[in-house]
């Protein structure tokens, strides 16, 4: 009986099937060896540089992968025959610079630099073009995008019709390459700049500056500006006579030309300022339709033109980072810290509304489906726009205010908003309410949160202006009104000329907030005058 039990136990056991992959699909490797007609010589390559049992496992990649048309091609150009006769050291640098250990799809396909680098460890660019009448995906300038998002077993292939090859310069040789930028190939090499725009990603010890971004200036650019030589150009920024001297103005000019990271037109384009080598110091960018303007700014009520990209001579790849360039000369703007007055309510989405914009008896509700420009709030209620002339409003700035639903549980608990261009230097800040309600909340400025809590049901309170200073309130209006008060939120240190976020944060909610003003003013300056007509006008202390 025993015997007959083991027999039976030992007929009955079935090894079951493993099965390593997570998915039936073929993966790179074999997609390739399935199509020969296309990719015979896409797979000798892998063959040859010993990727094809890599590219064959588990992982998640984006191939971009060259036809046969496109090697032949390659090889044309290499006076070759076939792959046998090129490198394998340049092959395995081609594969790798054809490879990216990420699955990105075209719909993460932008007007710039692709999210993760490739294998080889420099970027690849995209971008589109019109040919007869049909848009086509251009890889890197050098290649067309033939078939897109093949789906195989560990990632993402794309077909393309030329070989993709890799940035042979740093963005030292780059410049210096070009004639066209004689004159500032000097400064960068008088500045010590070229060695710091020289080095290899690999061989930089500075995480930082493994990749660079220079924004030139063309010989021409500058001789417009006066600039005829590069002993011009030192006459007028050098101080020290020692451009190297990081205390030098030529050497800050050269470094205010110089970003962090390899940002392309469309990088700069998509935020608002770029971190410049000079400490503290930024350049503002903004895209005006299809054009990208540097440092192009509305300052105390003056428009200060800035500087035009260079479309045709940027987005040009270096080992190192990107070289751009520009239309117009710019240097640094020095500054001093400076009293910034913001009527929250003048933002260029509400104020080009004139159905609505100062039309009394008219209120406008703002969602996250029209948006603006650096605000956010997480919602689920509007921001409102509120302009009466004669009502609850009659008494603020341009009689209107922004109320915003700040605090409660079916209320955004914050609204971040971008403000204006405010210098680098230490400020009070002041806010400006219409009194209302009692939702409280705090100020916060790129992350740092003012000590004080604004409880908007207060009035403000009564005494002179020296006591009411002392207490953290004061009249921002020439006519008093205790509807309309001004309560001193905190002292913020301001790193850099920019605009900055500013966070409206709820610590309490039971209603709206009515926001009408907020003002930054030097800790030295005068706090409580010039004051304001409901029409914006500056009145000075009599």
């Amino acid at each position: 009986m025993i015997c007959f039990m083991l027999l039976i136990g030992i007929l009955g056991c079935k090894k079951d099937k493993l099965v390593y992959t997570t998915t039936t699909d073929v993966n790179i490797t074999d997609y390739f060896k399935q199509s020969p007609a296309k990719f015979s010589l896409w797979t000798k390559i892998l063959d040859l540089t010993g990727n094809s049992s890599f590219l064959n496992a588990y992982g998640a990649y984006t191939m971009f992968a060259p036809t046969n048309d496109a090697i032949n091609l390659y090889l044309k150009d290499l006076n070759k025959t076939s792959v046998d006769q090129v490198d394998v050291a340049v092959l395995k640098d081609m594969v790798r610079f054809h490879l990216l250990s990420d699955t990105i799809r075209t719909t993460q396909f932008t007007d710039g630099k692709l999210p993760s680098l490739t294998m080889f460890g420099q970027y690849l660019i995209t971008g589109s073009k019109n040919v007869g009448g049909i848009t086509q995906t251009i890889i890197n300038r050098q290649a067309t995008l033939l078939e897109s998002n093949i789906e195989v077993g560990n990632g993402i292939i794309h077909v393309i019709d030329h070989v993709l090859q890799p940035a042979k310069f740093s963005v030292a040789q780059l410049i210096e390459n070009n004639p066209k930028y004689s004159i500032f190939t000097q400064a960068l090499k008088e500045t010590g700049f070229y060695d710091t725009l020289n080095i290899l990603p690999a061989n930089n010890p500075n995480d930082r500056q493994k990749f660079l971004t220079l924004i030139a200036e063309s010989d021409s650019v500058l001789k417009v500006a006066g600039f005829n030589t590069y002993a011009d150009l030192k006459a007028r920024y050098s101080k020290t006579s020692d451009p190297k001297n990081p205390a030098d103005s030529l050497h800050s000019f050269i470094a205010y030309h110089i970003i962090y990271d390899a940002k392309y037109i469309a990088d700069i384009a998509s935020a608002p300022s770029q971190t410049t080598m000079v400490p503290f110091e930024i350049l503002t960018t903004q895209l005006l339709g299809t054009s990208v303007l540097i440092n192009d700014v509305t300052f105390q009520g003056i428009h200060e033109i800035g500087a035009t990209m260079d479309r045709p001579g940027s987005d040009n790849s270096a080992t190192n980072g990107v070289l751009n360039s520009v239309l117009q000369h710019f240097a640094i703007k020095i500054r001093k810290p400076t009293r910034v007055d913001w009527d929250i309510c003048d933002f260029p989405e509400m104020t080009k509304l004139t159905a609505y914009y100062k039309k009394a008896g008219y209120s406008f509700n703002i969602t996250n489906g029209q948006p603006i420009a650096g605000w956010y709030w997480p919602g689920p209620q509007d921001l409102s726009y509120v302009f009466n002339a004669s009502g609850s409003s009659s008494q603020g700035i341009n009689h209107d205010y922004l109320l915003i639903n700040l605090g409660a549980p079916n209320r955004a608990p914050y609204i971040d908003m971008r403000s204006p261009l405010i210098v680098r230097g230490k400020y009070k800040v002041w806010l400006g309410y219409r009194r209302n309600g009692s939702a409280m909340f705090q100020v916060v400025i790129d992350g740092v949160t003012l000590p004080k809590i604004l409880d908007p049901s207060v009035y403000l309170p009564g005494g002179t202006d020296d006591v009411l200073e002392a207490q953290g309130w004061k009249h921002y209006l020439v006519d008093p009104t205790g509807n309309f008060p001004a309560k001193l939120m905190g002292v913020i240190d301001i790193l850099t000329t920019d605009r900055h976020t500013i966070r409206l944060q709820g610590v309490k909610n039971t209603s709206a907030v009515w926001v009408d003003f907020i003002q930054f003013v030097p800790i030295n300056d005068d706090q409580l005058w010039p004051r304001f007509n409901v029409d914006f006008s500056l009145v000075q202390k009599p």
